[in-house]
């Protein structure tokens, strides 16, 4: 594939102005809609949380039932604009993944015109959180398939019926892959991202700027720290790997193949929560670690 990266974007993440968290809209006996107040984060912890068994109803000493909905708004990561319209979304219950098994699709919809979703049919509560994962309808390399977590906490109490929405879900577009790919292999890497997939995120502070310096925690392999100069890969600088993050690029860590496990971040002046994250083979997983969290 013969496509061109730029990505001096990157260099300003911070000024995308992202609510991570999500307002929680439920509706009482007396048909009022009222917003909960949410929570930051709503793309960041993997599924540290617990809450994942609530129904969400009874019927009549019936089993529970659960039935809500997820919306919020797409950011491409190369180009910083709204993911095109028509590309997929799934709400994906990654549980069974943590014991080998495989996730399951709960529900699924295409991205508006401007860039929004509505994922309606959300008929489960996961423990370890729900993964927001836009990929390509068709199959294709438009874009390399991109989950974003989603917080136990933002939808254990949800009623049925109930929205939480706010969320923001990232999609790595298929240039920014393939740059990815050139640079990791000036940087020794030899597989390949769109086969291996990934761990990805940004060590940003609580109003999600950049840490330069940082380091990410709990990985098991190399952890590559994107840079914003392309010239010599995203990964290098003058021949050497980066060894914490770059504020020029946006602070981006990639972990390869990552196994699940507990991941975290150290950064002078900063704190960081543990996120229990991994990804699956051809697709990435982004997600944030922010501190205060």
């Amino acid at each position: 594939m013969n496509r061109t990266l730029s990505l001096a974007a990157l260099a300003t993440l911070a000024t995308f102005g992202l609510t991570f968290g999500a307002c929680k809209k439920t509706t009482d006996d007396s048909g009022i809609t009222t917003d909960g107040g949410g929570t930051d984060g709503g793309g960041t912890d993997g599924g540290t949380d617990g809450g994942g068994t609530d129904g969400g109803g009874t019927d009549g000493g019936g089993t529970a039932t659960i039935d809500f909905t997820l919306s919020g708004s797409t950011v491409d990561l190369m180009s910083h604009s709204a993911v095109a319209a028509g590309t997929c979304i799934d709400a994906v219950n990654p549980d069974p993944a943590v014991t080998g098994g495989d996730p399951i699709i709960m529900a699924s919809a295409k991205i508006g015109s401007d860039g929004s979703f509505s994922i309606a049919g959300v008929d489960a509560k996961p423990a370890f959180g729900i993964l927001l994962s836009i990929k390509d309808c068709t199959g294709g390399t438009a874009v390399l398939t991109t989950a974003t977590p989603v917080l136990p906490t933002l939808y254990t109490a949800v009623d049925v019926g109930g929205e939480v929405s706010g969320l923001t879900a990232f999609s790595v577009n298929a240039a920014y892959a393939d740059g990815i790919n050139a640079s990791l292999a000036a940087a020794g890497y030899t597989g390949d991202i769109w086969k291996d997939g990934g761990l990805m995120g940004g060590v940003w502070d609580a109003a999600l700027a950049p840490i330069e310096g940082a380091t990410v925690t709990g990985a098991s392999g190399t952890v590559y720290y994107q840079d914003g100069d392309m010239a010599d890969g995203l990964y290098t600088t003058t021949g050497v790997l980066n060894a914490s993050t770059v504020a020029a690029g946006g602070a981006i860590f990639l972990l390869p193949m990552a196994p699940i496990g507990s991941y975290s971040a150290t950064a002078s002046g900063h704190t960081f929560g543990t996120n229990t994250l991994g990804s699956s083979a051809g697709s990435i997983v982004f997600a944030p670690l922010i501190a205060g969290e």
